[in-house]
């Protein structure tokens, strides 16, 4: 079974990409989810890719997904990389665009994608061997089965990210009747197999309602098939073409999270528990403890949240050097995706 890795990347400091951003933002005049966080690069995509190759050799192709900006270190002629600029697979009424929804909702559209893909941001790296069963096995999505409520936070950070979950949870219980799915798939998710036992008391409780209350988040790479994303966009299409015809995060957007949903929603999926997977972190002024864990390797994968602190210029270049020599010392040598 093929698998590929698709990753998307914006190099949030190029002058020609803030001009025209800034320019879409006066036209649109409202209210947008446009806070420096979204677009800002530590540096460390080198050692992402470098990462892949190491404890995933088994990646078929790598989709590197970016509006046309390439590091200037990268080896555009390696075999095993796929260049995908936004116009070559998003319909051309969705473009330019500055909201990562648009983007991940037309993955499928890549030419050339494999059918089974395992799609990261740009902040969550490999940092031990992982194998294919980590994320597929027998074809199917490997995900923790995990009921858990939505917990509005208020939080300027995650207003428009409250809205954007309630949506997503809209649309699973508009399409499957919740009671009926778990029972379908009893041992996923009421069985002990890949579950603390906190979870599983959640799970049997959550369970009761008439209704998905929402699912666990790992902020983590997450196996998708290109199947669920053509059923999603069947079912469901007049919402995601509204979503992508907006050039910012909006309040009434889904997120491709709803692939991951539709798939625990139906069943299709095998339970793993979420502590096998790796954890998420953010970044901020205190970054020693994060460098420690990336140099012990301490996780097989990790995701490393921008910082929702204020960062001066001189803020900024500590933490990030302070990063990058915690990844050289775990992976120093250069991949055959760097010249």
């Amino acid at each position: 079974m093929d698998i590929d890795i698709v990753v998307t990347w914006v190099d949030g400091s190029d002058a020609g990409w803030t001009c025209e951003k800034k320019k879409w933002q006066a036209e649109i005049g409202a209210k947008v989810d446009d806070g420096a966080e979204r677009y800002r690069d530590w540096g460390l995509l080198k050692y992402w890719f470098r990462g892949v190759e190491r404890f995933a050799p088994w990646a078929r192709k790598v989709h590197f997904v970016t509006c046309g900006q390439r590091p200037h270190w990268l080896d555009t002629a390696c075999p095993k990389l796929n260049l995908v600029d936004h116009a070559d697979y998003m319909p051309e009424c969705y473009l330019p665009t500055f909201s990562s929804h648009p983007i991940e909702l037309n993955l499928h559209r890549i030419e050339g994608l494999a059918e089974h893909f395992v799609y990261f941001n740009d902040d969550m790296f490999l940092l031990r061997p992982v194998g294919e069963d980590l994320f597929f096995r027998d074809g199917r999505p490997v995900h923790p089965a995990r009921l858990h409520a939505i917990l509005p936070v208020d939080d300027g950070n995650r207003e428009i990210m409250n809205h954007i979950y309630l949506n997503m949870m809209t649309v699973i219980n508009r399409n499957f009747e919740s009671k009926a799915s778990i029972a379908a798939n009893r041992s996923k998710w009421l069985g002990p197999r890949g579950k603390s036992f906190k979870e599983l008391a959640m799970n049997i409780f959550n369970a009761q309602h008439n209704g998905f209350i929402g699912f666990g988040d790992e902020h983590l790479p997450v196996p998708i098939t290109k199947s669920t994303m053509s059923e999603v966009w069947e079912k469901e299409g007049r919402l995601l073409d509204e979503t992508c015809m907006r050039k910012f995060r909006d309040a009434r957007d889904v997120s491709q999270y709803l692939f991951r949903y539709w798939d625990l929603a139906s069943g299709n999926f095998v339970p793993i528990d979420a502590r096998r997977l790796g954890k998420r972190y953010m970044i901020s002024s205190e970054i020693r403890p994060i460098c420690d864990i990336v140099c012990e390797q301490q996780h097989p994968m990790i995701c490393l949240n921008d910082m929702n602190e204020p960062c001066t210029d001189e803020m900024y270049e500590g933490i990030r050097k302070a990063l990058t020599d915690a990844f050289e010392a775990v992976l120093p040598e250069k991949s055959s995706f760097e010249i």
